[in-house]
């Protein structure tokens, strides 16, 4: 019979409290986590970056307990594609979504209209490591068939439209809302901001009552400010100081949705969750000056232009204790970093991986990189990317690599532009610096060569009327005079 020396035992039952501690603090350390996306808003349309006219001081308080990037990037400057990145981790055009959705089955398969099966959302990846997830208020990456909406692709509990838009004030008979699968039947709540807001509050409560140890992860997804143009009485009277009408709806929805941020961090304050929740907001393109009377100031462009106003969005980071409070982050970074960045908070990795066929080997490569490194007390020096891309088909493409963006559309000669120098775009220097041209060409060229699929779709048709004139316009480049009371 064997025996077993005293001191072996101790060792052993040390070593077993050490691991449980571990494990313990591990599981303490994954942080609950809230993506809040806005829609279609202006860079220059929140206070904290230089708004007089707007004033939202939840989102400025937000901004004050983390990280405000001054050069935060979507990657795709219209909805759709812009989501489909930012759920996945990957340029969408990787996989062939490269266009705002479409509905017409005659001419596409429906299996198409969506962010491919093979294709892993940030839902799935953090529901495998334990998460509870939610998805609340605009889907708008796929609805034509069952896999394709948001309960088959990793949420357990969805709230909102599958499509692009919604009115703020639905009624019983005029709404597409779905609770899950089924479609809403009794409206709660009489604006729709408010509502999404209500859900997710109460999404974090039923997960803090039925399973205190487990992380929640929700996505918030608003449709504010993005038309139509409809806001409450209240907040419409507040905003008498703005002239232009359209404006003035625009500024009163941007105050609805800055107020229900501070519902939410109140909500987390109370139920002593704030260290614990790491926290990103972003729009996800430039704001529309056409549809919403948006202002990208000091940005030339918008929504649906590779011009810094359609692509450059706000980007606040929010994780007590692990992001640095009080900074302003001057590199490039990307909504494509929100799924490695949150992986990594919650104890797990990403990596490519292998595609294809023997006779031609290929990787499902990931872009986004991850941010706490870059974002901590002590910070990471250098740059997170080398350069950024992007591309919708026959509409244009652009890249950055350091203070150099190349823009290329197909009405014009390629446009050069040292943002360090004019942030705005007004000076091509594409004769001026032929090998810097030709640099970014390059990189532009390898990276659409990359590609795993082409376009599945084309809404190009739908914008060409547009494209051009976004491009000659004249912006408003200085932000207007004037705050709310």
């Amino acid at each position: 019979m064997m025996t077993t020396k005293p001191d072996t035992i101790v060792t052993a039952r040390a070593l077993l409290a050490a691991l449980t501690l571990s494990l313990g603090l591990c599981a303490q350390a994954r942080p609950n986590v809230l993506v809040i996306i806005a829609d279609d808003m202006g860079y220059g349309d929140l206070s904290c970056y230089g708004s007089e006219q707007v004033t939202t001081p939840n989102l400025d308080a937000l901004a004050a307990s983390g990280a405000r990037c001054t050069d935060g990037y979507v990657s795709a400057s219209v909805c759709a594609p812009s989501r489909a990145g930012l759920l996945t981790g990957r340029y969408q055009n990787r996989f062939g979504f490269e266009h705002n959705l479409i509905s017409d089955t005659s001419v596409y398969k429906a299996e198409s209209l969506a962010i491919p099966e093979d294709e892993k959302t940030i839902a799935d990846r953090l529901r495998a490591l334990g998460y509870k997830t939610a998805c609340i208020g605009k889907w708008h990456v796929g609805e034509q068939l069952d896999w394709q909406l948001p309960n088959q692709r990793g949420f357990d509990y969805f709230f909102g439209m599958r499509n692009g838009s919604h009115g703020y004030f639905p009624t019983p008979d005029k709404h597409h809302l779905y609770r899950n699968e089924r479609k809403v039947e009794a409206i709660d709540e009489p604006y729709l901001t408010d509502w999404f807001t209500s859900e997710a509050l109460a999404f974090i409560d039923r997960r803090q009552a039925d399973s205190s140890d487990m992380p929640w992860f929700v996505y918030l997804s608003y449709n504010t400010p993005h038309s139509p143009m409809q806001a409450k009485r209240a907040d419409y009277d507040r905003a008498d100081h703005v002239k232009n009408e359209r404006r003035r709806k625009y500024v009163a929805m941007q105050h609805c949705m800055d107020q229900n941020i501070g519902r939410i961090r109140r909500h987390l304050d109370e139920r002593e969750l704030t260290n614990d929740t790491l926290i990103v907001f972003l729009s996800d393109n430039g704001g529309s000056v056409y549809a919403s009377s948006a202002i990208n100031a000091p940005l030339r462009g918008e929504k649906g232009t590779f011009l810094e106003g359609g692509l450059r969005v706000p980007m606040i980071w929010s994780w007590p204790g692990h992001i640095a409070a009080g900074q302003t982050y001057q590199r490039p970074v990307i909504s494509l970093d929100i799924l490695p960045t949150v992986l990594a908070a919650a104890g797990g990795s990403i990596e490519a991986e292998s595609i294809g066929t023997a006779r031609r080997p290929r990787r499902r490569i990931y872009d986004g990189v991850n941010l706490l490194p870059f974002l901590g007390e002590d910070g990471r020096q250098g740059a997170p990317h080398d350069h950024l891309c992007w591309r919708m088909m026959m509409r244009g493409a652009a890249v950055r690599k350091g203070q150099w963006k190349l823009v290329r559309t197909p009405f014009a000669p390629p446009q050069l532009y040292d943002l360090q120098a004019d942030i705005a775009e007004q000076d091509n220097l594409a004769q001026a610096h032929p090998d810097r041209l030709a640099e970014l060409m390059a990189l532009l060229t390898a990276w659409e060569e990359s590609h795993e699929r082409p376009p599945m779709w084309s809404s190009a048709v739908m914008w060409s009327t547009f494209n051009r004139k976004f491009y000659d316009k004249a912006y408003q480049l200085e932000q207007p005079p004037g705050r709310s009371r």
